[in-house]
């Protein structure tokens, strides 16, 4: 590859001193600073984000211009070139997963859809699509086996036939529905559906839902009004008894007038009692009665025997046994006879603590004699209530959200943290069913920015995820994920990441999952000080070219709470200090094709260090090459180093491992060659003593293609110095060109497309790196990010093989309801995504996410793109498949047969007497006539040949001049033409 501004490996520079005195001032620092402004061409494409500026050679921005003229037509092409596909994947729903009767399946919700798994297999069967809206409940009828209820956060409830998967009938609510129950009218054969709805209060409504074929109408009674938020509620015996919590209180509604079965004659008698501890689980059983005690009197009736559980946040399960009568006894013995609220220490329930944590789901088993339980501690506990006894399931992969007890008792189903679900029998406690979706880091609205300025939040938790294509099977991807995820915590920090998820985007099933660093899955959690204890966290992920090679990098840093013994007073040596013990590791990983599984060959302690201090440098960015087995790696030691395996030997003799089947010896990865760059152009900055301060803000790395030119972009907290991209020969290990004409203050994003070097900090960035000029330069705006705070957030991905790189940046909607003018309140988060030719400003595509996009990968086997986001959805960008008419040439005359020579010349009579009137048509025809074969010139390659092939890369003619020689051939005019017949 031939370097910019005539540079060759000699290691000179040229024409770049005088820029370098210049802005080394730090004056006029723009992205055209070097550039004239009088050739740039700003373009008004409504799809831009902002201005566009264009500039070049005269050559360059005249052929800018002469595309102008078709900039309405490729405008109008450009919104259908590209296509977007459904998102893939996504997070299910805080809801229990439900068992059919014949537990032949499981439903399970995520945001878009009900889908459908079979318990046997585990394989996904069916799905129902919400429409409009976001899911946010389900029921089955327990009228009719067949039929679900699908509620949406827009009010629309939905009944299907699942087993059919058509849509029977729709009701508009009109309110924000959060969760639905369904139970059997009494005294019919009709649906009831309890409604949890949130308006200007809660609400539980209870709607009677009728289609035209049924004789009843549609109808709706409220039966509560909550004070407080409700977390959850269980309707008992048809109706008859609904328990409802709330965060600080449990209220038992009876429902009165028995006799009465019309929805307008419910009415309820509400027993509520206080809680001095927040409630996270509740479950209600009613014990049924006993036949061998029939006809002894009894002062109550025996079906109203009600026993409930309540899980509370500090881990304490209270049990209350016969709650009616308990509430029944208490009025009884209050001066007033009527007393609709108690304390919890009144009921005086039994206490089962064990959770150390929030009890986050508790359920009773089918015959009344055991409590099921789970949280934080991934434990499974069985309670057994007679004997006091508990049985436990250690271990599970996250922490505990939902269990459910299958309609017979023989399985139980468990929702874990990690966006699975499990299903046990109740007998062995052994997984018979698993399904599994996109584990990867997800991001509820709460962990948007609220009641923070700018200088109080952490954008980390919009990091980028690290991802990449597999090049062995490219519809494999692969992404760091968490251990667990539990929703109710909302520490507004980033959870470690140190396992790798690999996902089949073909199948839209998972394959793999993956510890690559050290973990708590079978190590206890919680340190001595009932701190958690966190994992290292993976934070770059490349491959090899060929699929066989996986380079990882993770860091763990101590806690801040665990410095306390360093504590000197001042927060910056505090932090400093931590930073001294972080632990980096790179590591080199294998393919195993037999067990299918990456094994560790090597690993690098500290593979970047400050000396000087003895600490681990932090790694800015991993590379690999597209054209051989290197990678790059650069940290804040200023240094770029570059990574090669080697073959092990001793004694001369290669060194192989246990595997018979392995024809090649053990592989040792070490450091090939390193390069330093410092912090100004020059020298270093010697009057700062902290490696720290010298450290840049960020750094970033980019392959040419062929794996010759390496280009690292630094920028530098200093704003004197705006930083600078320098372009290393990867064979000799010298920096061959510094690129100082672009400001690199807030550099987001680098990377090589062909001969073009794309940059993404202020601006979108195209830079010639043969003829040493900007192409364009493309200003953009991330609303409600500052400048410095959206550089690792903008997502950059450059796909060789169509020739367009992709940007992506978030945009956060502000709040405008907010009372407060200092905090920073968003209500919404999306992603705006844009898609660039190099050649030309215009934007080819552009799109809105609906979710913050936390990876942007090229696809591997074509053209295209894939983006991870923060609802756990993997999208799929490509360009549409076009129809193209080919034309075809006419056959040489001599070739003709005898039925066709009519035509032909019937064809030229038609075409002379009409040939004053010709021009206009040919004119509206100009651009099928360029693309005749019969009006282009025959190039033959070795005419092309001779014309490059002149000697070494270095030696070749300026740029003007290969492109005139090839102007030349293609713009001569042809040897023979043929005549077009126009009617």
């Amino acid at each position: 590859m031939k370097y910019a501004g005539g540079t060759s490996l000699n290691g000179t520079t040229p024409q770049i001193s005088s820029n370098r005195k210049k802005n080394r001032s730090g004056k006029g620092k723009l992205p055209v600073s070097e550039v004239k402004q009088e050739e740039a061409n700003r373009c008004n494409d409504e799809n831009a984000v902002g201005a566009v500026k264009s500039a070049g050679t005269p050559s360059t921005s005249s052929a800018v211009h002469g595309l102008s003229k078709n900039k309405k037509r490729q405008r109008a092409r450009s919104s259908a070139a590209w296509t977007m596909s459904a998102p893939i994947g996504g997070w299910f729903i805080p809801q229990d997963p439900v068992f059919p009767s014949n537990e032949k399946h499981l439903f399970i919700a995520n945001k878009r859809e009900v889908q459908i798994y079979s318990t046997e297999t585990s394989l996904l069967t069916g799905t129902l699509p919400v429409g409009s809206g976001i899911l946010s409940s389900f029921a089955l009828s327990t009228t009719k086996a067949d039929r679900i209820y699908v509620a949406s956060s827009e009010g629309i409830i939905t009944l299907w036939d699942w087993a059919r998967k058509s849509k029977i009938a729709r009701w508009d609510i009109g309110t924000n529905i959060r969760y639905i129950t369904v139970v059997t009218q009494p005294s019919s054969a009709q649906d009831l559906v309890y409604c949890h709805e949130f308006g200007k209060h809660p609400v539980i409504n209870v709607h009677a839902l009728r289609t035209k074929d049924q004789d009843s109408q549609t109808e709706l009674k409220m039966i509560l009004k909550a004070k407080s938020p409700i977390i959850g509620f269980q309707v008992l015996l048809e109706g008859k008894l609904v328990i409802v919590a709330c965060n600080d209180s449990v209220l038992v509604g009876k429902r009165t007038k028995l006799q009465k079965t019309a929805l307008q004659d419910f009415e309820y008698i509400w027993r509520e009692f206080r809680t001095s501890k927040s409630v996270t689980a509740i479950d209600a059983y009613v014990r049924l009665p006993d036949p061998s005690r029939k006809g002894k009197g009894q002062s109550q009736d025996p079906r109203d025997n009600l026993d409930l559980a309540i899980g509370c946040q500090d881990g304490v399960i209270c049990l209350f046994e016969d709650i009616l009568s308990t509430f029944s006894r208490l009025e009884k013995n209050s001066k007033t006879g009527n007393q609709a609220g108690v304390d919890l220490e009144g009921l005086r329930p039994k206490q089962l603590h064990w959770h150390r944590e929030a009890v986050r789901s508790i359920k009773w088993s089918r015959d009344g004699n055991y409590l099921i339980s789970g949280g934080n501690e991934t434990v499974i506990v069985i309670w057994q209530l007679s004997t006091g006894k508990q049985q436990h399931l250690p271990h599970l992969t996250a922490a505990i959200e939902n269990i459910v007890v299958s309609p017979t008792g023989t399985s139980y189903s468990v929702s874990l943290a990690n966006n699975s679900v499990v299903i046990l029998s109740t007998t062995e406690l052994n997984a018979k069913t698993n399904v599994i979706g996109v584990q990867s880091r997800r991001l509820d609205r709460e962990q948007l920015p609220r009641d923070f300025t700018s200088s109080d939040y952490s954008f980390a938790i919009f990091g980028q995820v690290p991802m990449v294509v597999d090049p062995k099977t490219p519809s494999h991807v692969l992404f760091a994920v968490p251990s667990s995820q539990p929703r109710q915590q909302h520490l507004g920090i980033q959870e470690p990441e140190p396992y790798i998820q690999t996902f089949n985007i073909a199948t839209q099933r998972p394959i793999s999952r993956q510890a690559m660093t050290r973990n708590n899955a079978t190590d206890p959690n919680i340190g001595p000080e009932r701190t958690r204890i966190l994992e290292p966290n993976l934070k770059h992920l490349k491959t090899s070219y060929d699929g066989k090679w996986l380079a990882t990098v993770d860091e763990w840093i101590p806690p801040p709470g665990d410095m306390g013994y360093l504590e000197e007073g001042v927060s910056y040596f505090n932090e400093e200090e931590r930073s001294f013990r972080r632990e980096i590791y790179l590591k080199f990983w294998s393919w195993n094709a037999k067990n299918a599984t990456w094994a560790l060959e090597s690993r690098i302690d500290a593979p970047h260090l400050f000396e000087n201090v003895g600490a681990s440098a932090r790694i800015l960015d991993l590379a690999f090459d597209p054209n051989g087995l290197r990678f790059a790696t650069v940290g804040e030691d200023r240094y770029v180093r570059i990574w090669i395996p080697k073959t092990r030997t001793r004694n001369g003799v290669t060194v192989r491992g246990g595997d018979k089947d392995s024809t090649g010896g053990l592989v040792t990865w070490s450091l090939d060659r390193s390069i330093e760059f410092s912090s100004k152009l020059d020298v270093f900055d010697s009057n700062s003593s902290s490696p720290v301060s010298l450290a840049p803000r960020n750094a970033r790395l980019g392959y040419s293609s062929d794996g010759s030119v390496l280009a690292v972009g630094v920028s530098w907290p200093s704003h004197s110095d705006s930083g600078v991209i320098h372009l290393i020969d990867v064979e000799t290990g010298r920096i061959q060109r510094s690129i100082t004409e672009i400001d690199m203050t807030a550099l987001s994003c680098l990377g090589i497309l062909g001969r073009h070097l794309v940059v993404v900090a202020d601006s979108i960035i195209v830079w010639d790196l043969v003829v040493d000029e900007l192409v364009y330069c493309v200003p953009f705006d991330a609303p409600g990010v500052d400048r410095l705070q959206r550089i690792p957030l903008i997502r950059l991905a450059i796909n060789d093989n169509d020739a367009t790189f992709a940007v992506a940046y978030p945009q956060f909607e502000k709040n405008d309801t907010s009372k407060s003018r200092s905090a920073r309140n968003y209500k919404k988060a999306s992603t705006r995504l844009l898609i660039f030719d190099p050649y030309q400003s215009l934007i080819r595509w552009s799109a809105t996410l609906p979710e913050i996009v936390l990876s942007l990968v090229p696809s591997r086997d074509g053209k295209g793109y894939i983006a991870l986001d923060s609802s756990s959805s993997i999208r799929l960008i490509s360009p549409r498949a076009s129809s193209l008419q080919l034309i075809t040439p006419p056959e040489l005359t001599g070739q003709n047969t005898p039925e066709q020579e009519p035509k032909i010349e019937q064809s030229d009579k038609r075409e002379e007497a009409n040939e004053t009137n010709v021009s206009i048509d040919i004119l509206a025809r100009e651009e099928l006539l360029q693309d005749s074969e019969n009006d282009k010139p025959v190039v033959r390659p070795e005419q092309l040949q001779d014309i490059f092939d002149k000697g070494p890369s270095h030696a070749l003619p300026p740029v003007r001049d290969l492109f005139s020689a090839v102007v030349d051939l293609y713009a001569r005019k042809p040897k023979a033409s043929t005549r077009l017949s126009v009617a």
